[in-house]
């Protein structure tokens, strides 16, 4: 009697057993008796910022337009991303208040409006967003200006003499220290003026001050909207 029982005891375990294996299976598990943590696939997202704002050009003659571009770090998210935009100095430049980089993309453009001017003035383009603030700089002339530059004589010494270009432009007379004539002339950008002295009788030219953009009078390349002065020595014998 006592084997018989142990003998149906040890079956209905073996039943047991396997009921809870059938069920562990069907519903998805491994019918192991072990229990693992699940492994997260889940990746936190890197949310954009603000990279750069650039221009295409750092100079432009006053009422044309300029497309300026916002860049992020990444694309923007589905509602997109706003940058806050304005200008330093709206008497040259304006801009709109934001623009929106859309959905997916990593920047957006935007029209900075100039103005006409009878001087040059810069102005300062800015973006913020996010608590990045980045800019850039763009330089407004009249025409003039934009297209020219100019290169001024300075007398300098006691003694006299006189100073010519070529191509010409410039003929200015310097008498004991004091400039008189054309001392002063525009070329076109990108011009390159070569400047000669001559002493007069009773004088000796000393050579050039190196001034910024005249350390050699033979070959200056005129700069836009920029006054390149170059000084004379001529001193007496």
């Amino acid at each position: 009697m006592r084997t018989t029982r142990i003998l149906m005891v040890t079956i209905l375990a073996a039943v047991g057993a396997s009921v809870a294996q059938s069920a562990a299976l069907a519903s998805g598990g491994t019918g192991s008796s072990s229990l693992t943590s699940p492994v997260s696939t889940s990746s936190t997202a890197v949310a954009p910022a603000l990279s750069s704002v650039t221009l295409p050009v750092t100079d432009v003659v006053g009422g044309n337009p300029v497309t300026g571009t916002v860049t992020l770090t990444s694309a923007a998210a589905v509602a997109g991303f706003v940058v806050a935009l304005s200008s330093d100095n709206t008497v040259a430049a304006t801009v709109p208040a934001s623009v929106t980089v859309p959905a997916g993309s990593t920047s957006a453009t935007f029209v900075v409006s100039t103005s006409p001017l009878t001087n040059s003035q810069s102005a300062l383009i800015i973006g913020t967003a996010g608590g990045v603030t980045t800019y850039a700089i763009i330089t407004v002339r009249p025409l003039s200006q934009f297209s020219n530059g100019s290169i001024s004589i300075i007398p300098g010494g006691n003694g006299s003499g006189s100073v010519t270009s070529q191509p010409a432009g410039i003929s200015c007379t310097i008498i004991g220290g004091n400039g008189a004539g054309t001392c002063s002339a525009f070329f076109p950008v990108g011009t390159v003026v070569r400047l000669t002295a001559q002493a007069a009788a009773g004088s000796q030219f000393q050579g050039w001050r190196g001034l910024p953009g005249c350390a050699d009078p033979s070959k200056i390349t005129v700069a836009r909207g920029t006054t390149i002065s170059c000084q004379p020595g001529f001193a007496l014998k």
